[in-house]
């Protein structure tokens, strides 16, 4: 037993411990120690934490706002350009076409079809390579008077807080930090607040009951400072959002007027003679519609005027077996989406972008060639894919008629919201939470009232 006793001392002061219950002491005395700094990081990451979300919060709710208020100056600017230098805006055929598909008039389809057909014969006269370029200098000066108005947007009165509470809070935080640094002033606060209240170390709790109830009391102190950071904060900030109350956005590094390259991308003879050709196969698909009306209008494949319905297997005594029964609901209806391709009704070369202009023009000179026999032709639908055809690479090529670099002008939008982004966040950060409300709904509000409708029919794209 003597020599066990002294095996045991040995390894105890090997290890640095007098005794077993010693080594137990001293684990639990770690343990307490690890919590309460644990405690710490928690509870000032966490102080932290929340301020930073709330400037987050407020700086993408203002920026967010500016970067829709500019992309609504730019729908609006290009739209006005295309009125006073004689554009046609866009043609948008999916829209077009989806619209078509929700009509249940034959006389109101034939109608907007021939109007759409009029609609192209004026944008291929008017948009020319100049025009378009001359429309897009006219939009980006438009773009940036606009995008200017948003410096006559002021920041409106902070949120009054108690004045006493205020200087208390304040001189708490000023008194803890010398330095700008929102978060190293709630550090040097928390850390503050805790040297006064007296700290422990990790060895300066008992092994009993009473180290228990000596680190409640220092993780009360802990939430305490954590609480007193958060109030400091929150003074900071009130008295930062006083300070910018009146401010103004000024932009920094505004771009010059956009240039965008415009180029003519098709031959204006082959794109005439294919709108000829597609007007003539419309005279056939109107006799077609007017024989067979909206079950003949969209071609093969087409559910347009299909039947809803459910069956079910029941038995019947006449048979004396399971017979299949069907009852009618009525016709479908329409649940078209808000654009919609035509679809490809006849095969076109693999190649991208389908069959060539060129091509184009040749197959539906053959289609053209095909003769109907009214109510007595074996195959009206081939006349009614063969327009879809046409109408569909007319829109094609219809749209590509000017090649626009339209990148060019992607990135000058882009340098506009960034040149009203940076400095509309800074100064989002140090408003309160009344003031970003504020802001957003002045900005809101000044896009609403600049916003009229498109002069040139409510396309709101790029393209020409």
């Amino acid at each position: 037993m003597a020599e066990e006793r002294s095996v045991g001392e040995l390894l105890d002061e090997l290890f640095g411990f007098e005794s077993v219950a010693k080594r137990q002491t001293a684990l639990e005395q770690y343990d307490r120690g690890e919590l309460l700094c644990k405690a710490r990081s928690r509870e000032l990451l966490g102080v932290i934490e929340g301020v930073e979300a709330a400037e987050r919060a407020a700086r993408e709710s203002a920026v967010r706002a500016v970067d829709g208020y500019v992309r609504r100056v730019e729908f609006d600017s290009l739209a006005r350009a295309r009125k006073q230098i004689g554009v046609v805006g866009p043609l948008q055929m999916e829209r077009r076409y989806a619209a078509f598909l929700r009509m249940e008039d034959k006389a109101e389809l034939l109608a907007r079809l021939e109007q759409t057909l009029a609609f192209i014969e004026v944008k291929l006269r008017a948009n020319t390579a100049n025009r378009v370029r001359a429309a897009y200098d006219a939009a980006g000066a438009l773009v940036l008077q606009g995008a200017a108005r948003l410096s006559n947007v002021h920041v409106v009165d902070a949120v009054p807080l108690d004045a006493d509470l205020l200087c208390t809070q304040l001189e708490q935080l000023r008194c803890a930090a010398d330095t700008t640094d929102l978060a190293g002033m709630i550090t040097a606060t928390f850390e503050s607040e805790l040297s006064a209240t007296g700290p422990r170390d990790a060895g300066g709790f008992a092994g009993d009951v009473a180290g228990d109830v000596a680190l409640e009391r220092e993780l009360a102190n802990v939430r305490g400072a954590a609480q007193r950071s958060r109030l400091a904060a929150q003074a900071y900030r009130a008295e930062r959002a006083a300070r910018v109350a009146g401010s103004t956005v000024e932009p920094v590094s505004l771009p010059e007027s956009a240039r965008v390259a415009c180029e003519t991308g098709c031959d204006a003879g082959e794109l005439s003679e294919l709108l000829a050709q597609v007007k003539k196969s419309f005279e056939t698909y109107r006799c077609v519609v007017a024989d067979g009306g909206l079950f003949r209008a969209f071609g093969t494949g087409s559910l347009h005027g299909i039947c809803r319905g459910s069956s079910y297997f029941d038995y019947d005594d006449r048979f004396d077996e399971d017979v299949l029964v069907g009852e009618y609901d009525g016709a479908t209806r329409h649940n078209v989406r808000r654009e919609v391709a035509i679809p490809e009704l006849v095969d076109e070369a693999s190649a991208d972008g389908g069959d060539s202009l060129e091509v184009a023009v040749a197959r539906m000179r053959e289609f053209n060639g095909r003769r109907y026999d009214g109510v007595l032709d074996e195959d009206p639908a081939r006349h009614v894919n063969a327009f879809w055809y046409g109408l569909k690479k007319l829109g094609q090529y219809c749209e590509a008629a000017v090649r626009v670099d339209e990148r060019a002008w992607d990135c000058f939008i882009d340098k506009v919201q960034f040149a009203y982004d940076e400095p509309v966040g800074r100064l989002a950060t140090q408003m309160d939470d009344k003031q970003v409300a504020a802001f957003v709904a002045a900005v809101n509000a000044l896009g609403a009232a600049e916003q009229g409708p498109d002069p040139v029919g409510g396309h709101h794209e790029n393209r020409y």
